[in-house]
């Protein structure tokens, strides 16, 4: 290259020289024609000039000839050189030829910042792409490990020039050699596919290597869980354990107890597990069996549910044990919590039904099956939620839709959800259910049922009550006024604000009862009133109490107030304009005044009367029984009779004087009775003698019916007094019995009662008379015409409810009339007679 450099100078100076060489030449030649002209001048020049002519001339010819020796040696470069090319090429194309040799390529890096070369091409069976972009992406056709391991070679390789040679796997499995060398600043890896022997020795290689990591992985795995493993040759002695193991068998290291040969389980369970293995094994064609079973087992001194699984192989045998103590006890309390939820959910009235993440039944409480009536058999069998819909159209349960299968899935979307969903159904029998579906996490979803058709009623009576209500309050003449816990008004109605004389916007909501009492009080005569009200309802205090009491306006009204707690703290307050009652219970006390003096004086008036009356009708009644007797003389026919009439007169007039002074006591309130153990039979005979004349008088026939079990119905009373209840009722059915016929007294023993009935034959009462029969002084025509005085009935009433019993008409018959007296068999009095009598 300088030898080069050196001729294109001189071949550059060479025209230079020769330029020289020829102006000095001509510059001569004219000194030579000037000298001639000038010989004096430049005759000392021409020396000179030939001087610097001579020299130029040996110049230019030393430049030829250097030239031209240049130019050889420059032909003998070119030569060399191309000889030289040509043996680059040659060994460029074997180059070529070595990198593209099938089954093997290469990738060579130049420099860090260039993208690297690709040559040759790895058979298809190694699955590499043939795009060298998409080759070099190793991570896409290499094993992950393979990919990771080769990386990590290429690194050093390219960073130290550290060399290497792997074997790779593809992702095909197609295992390929790999070698990394370095050279100057160049590095290059070739990829080579193996065949034959040497692939099976790198599948063999890789093999190996996985499973040895394979094994690593799950040693480290084993070693790291909680529970014990271990392993076991085919005399049973441990040959491996994790630590879990060691610690469980209370050893101090692995030798110790691989030494001991600790066992984990008891020997009579070692002997259950080999027993198991044997029978497996002799049906097995693998030559190896599995035992799994729940298992007691001693772990550090401790009792332990374990769930022991052992595989029994050719090399002996591999087992592990894991502590299922606290699952069975979580299973266990689980299992008491469903049923705790189950005994609860039947005792809810809502229905309520759970379908799991398949959508079947799993779930449903008493309610549920109440509800919709289906067969119990059907509802066992876990249906799906779709066909448990139509099971429910099918019954008739639920209202047909117009698209069936599109409301159904409408409703079955809530699977999918995450929401809960509601819906309304209202069934055929016109029950309303509110439906709610809500999604589990873990799956299905839970149904719930509410039948909220009472619900709904009541609701709508609610809201018709509270429309009644507010209707009622604001056409009720009472004022109502309602505050709230703070006294602050909530409602009143038109009669407060016209009763107070109020606008509306005085009467408006949240209005403060201060302002209330400050409108309202100075129309009061005691404005401390309105004072009291406000403060029972701002008041605080433990127990609120009813306030009610009257106040009196300026104009003359009187009102009744009355202040009632409400729930929630709330207050009532209602006013009521007693003014015209108030007026009319003055009036009405000055007449009942009136009225009980003018009762007093009638009762006393009685009282003389009758007492006045009593000794005559003694004397009359005597002398008339004298005189009937033969002791004074025998008497006509005639006098007989007007004697009898005397006689029997004075003993009507006898009875009513006798009624006439029991009312008198009875309603004076102190008639007083003389209770004794009384027999029933005893009692109507009495009566039936007592009524013996007027039976004879009247040709009436008196049946007695005592009662089949009376001897021993014995009851505390009066017995005068019952005797005179059964004369009044008796004469009393004479007096309307028809002549002829006949009156029956019967009796009834109860268990606490003794019931005494009188009937008749005559004509029975009218159904307008019914009502005041057994008022005092009302009588009707007896069968003779005649009429009482009409106590007969009243008096007998008042005697037997003295006694604590009841008289009514028996109104059941068809014809005559019937009287039942009921007495108790202890009257309800705290007199001494009555105790004894009892006893």
């Amino acid at each position: 290259m300088a030898r080069s450099q050196r001729l294109q100078r001189i071949t550059a100076t060479a025209p230079v020289a020769a330029a020289f060489f020829l102006t000095s030449a001509s510059a001569w030649a004219q000194q030579s024609s000037l000298t001639d002209i000038l010989p004096d001048q430049s005759i000392a020049n021409s020396g000179i000039m030939m001087i610097i002519f001579v020299g130029a001339f040996a110049f230019a010819m030393w430049s030829a000839t250097w030239l031209i020796r240049e130019r050889r040696m420059l032909d003998e470069n070119n030569r060399r050189a191309e000889l030289e090319l040509a043996d680059l090429k040659a060994r460029h194309e074997r180059a070529q030829a070595l990198l593209d040799v099938p089954d093997q390529r290469v990738v060579i890096w130049e420099n860090r910042e260039d993208a690297p070369v690709c040559r040759g091409q790895l058979p298809e069976n190694t699955a590499a792409p043939l795009d060298p972009a998409q080759f070099i992406a190793f991570g896409t056709w290499m094993s992950a490990q393979s990919a990771q391991s080769f990386e990590h070679a290429v690194d050093r390789l390219r960073q130290r020039a550290e060399s290497f040679d792997l074997t790779l796997e593809t992702k095909s499995g197609t295992v390929i050699e790999v070698q990394g060398r370095a050279s100057g600043s160049h590095a290059f890896v070739r990829f080579i596919s193996l065949s034959g022997d040497r692939a099976a020795l790198a599948a063999l290689e890789a093999q190996h290597t996985r499973l040895m990591q394979t094994t690593d992985t799950m040693k480290s795995l084993l070693e790291a869980i909680p529970f014990p493993v271990w392993l076991r040759d085919q005399q049973g002695q441990l040959t491996w354990a994790n630590p879990s193991y060691v610690n469980a068998v209370d050893g101090d290291d692995l030798d110790r107890v691989s030494e001991e040969n600790r066992h984990l389980l008891d020997e009579n369970v070692r002997q259950h597990i080999a027993a198991a293995h044997s029978q497996e094994l002799a049906t097995s064609e693998t030559g190896s069996s599995q035992y799994r079973e729940r298992l007691p087992a001693t772990v550090s001194g401790d009792r332990r549910m374990m769930d022991v699984s052992e595989v029994n192989y050719a090399g002996g045998s591999a087992g592990m044990a894991v502590d299922m103590s606290e699952v069975e006890e979580v299973q266990s309390n689980l299992r008491r919590t469903l049923e705790s939820h189950a005994q609860t959910m039947n005792q809810l009235a809502t229905a309520v039904a759970i379908f799991d993440e398949k959508r079947h039944l799993v779930f449903y409480n008493s309610a549920f099956e109440d509800l919709w009536k289906l067969e119990p058999r059907y509802l066992e069998t876990e249906p799906d939620n779709g066909a448990f819909f139509d099971a429910l159209r099918e019954a008739g349960k639920i209202a047909e839709q117009p698209d069936w299968s599109k409301w159904r899935n409408g409703l079955l979307q809530v699977y999918e959800s995450t929401q809960p969903m509601e819906d309304w159904w209202h069934l055929p029998d016109r029950r309303t259910i509110r439906v709610v579906a809500s999604p589990q996490k873990q799956g299905g979803v839970t149904w719930v049922f509410e039948n909220i058709t009472e619900q709904l009623e009541m609701e709508s009576r609610y809201i018709a009550l509270t429309q009644v209500q507010g209707e009622t309050l604001d056409h009720l003449g009472e004022a109502i006024a309602v505050f709230a816990p703070d006294g602050r008004l909530k409602l009143s109605n038109p009669s407060f604000q016209k009763m107070w004389d109020l606008e509306d916007e005085q009467v408006a909501a949240d209005t403060p009862v201060a302002r209330i009492t400050e409108l309202c009080s100075p129309i009061t005569e005691d404005p401390a009133i309105w004072r009291q009200l406000s403060t029972g309802i701002t008041g605080v205090s433990d127990v609120r109490q009813t306030l009610s009491g009257r106040i009196t306006l300026i104009g003359g009204s009187i009102l009744d107030y009355a202040l009632v707690p409400l729930p929630n703290g709330q207050t009532l307050i209602s006013f009521a304009d007693v003014s015209a009652s108030v007026t009319l219970e003055h009036t009405l006390k000055e007449r009942n005044e009136a009225l009980e003096a003018a009762e007093r004086l009638k009762n006393a008036f009685i009282e003389h009367v009758s007492y006045e009356f009593r000794a005559p009708l003694t004397n009359i009644k005597g002398f008339a029984e004298m005189l009937q007797q033969p002791v004074f003389g025998e008497l006509n026919e005639k006098q007989a009779e007007y004697v009898g009439h005397i006689a029997s007169s004075s003993n009507v007039l006898h009875a009513l004087v006798d009624n006439l002074l029991d009312l008198a006591t009875v309603d004076a309130g102190i008639m007083e009775l003389d209770l004794h153990r009384i027999d029933p039979r005893d009692t109507m005979r009495s009566a039936a003698k007592s009524v013996a004349e007027l039976l004879h008088e009247k040709r009436v026939t008196l049946n007695l019916k005592p009662a089949r079990d009376s001897a021993d119905a014995f009851f505390v009373a009066d017995a005068n007094r019952v005797q005179q209840v059964l004369y009044n009722l008796l004469s009393n059915a004479v007096a309307f019995s028809p002549e002829g016929s006949a009156v029956t007294l019967e009796s009834q023993v109860d268990a606490d009662t003794v019931s005494f009935a009188v009937s008749d034959m005559g004509p029975g009462i009218p159904q307008e008379q019914r009502d005041t029969l057994f008022e005092r002084f009302t009588s009707r025509a007896s069968s003779d015409g005649r009429r009482g005085a009409g106590l007969g009935l009243a008096i007998a009433r008042s005697l037997v409810e003295l006694h604590g019993g009841s008289l009514e008409l028996d109104a059941t018959g068809t014809s005559g009339t019937r009287f039942i007296c009921r007495f108790p068999k202890l009257p309800n009095t705290d007199t001494q007679p009555a105790m004894e009598a009892a006893q």
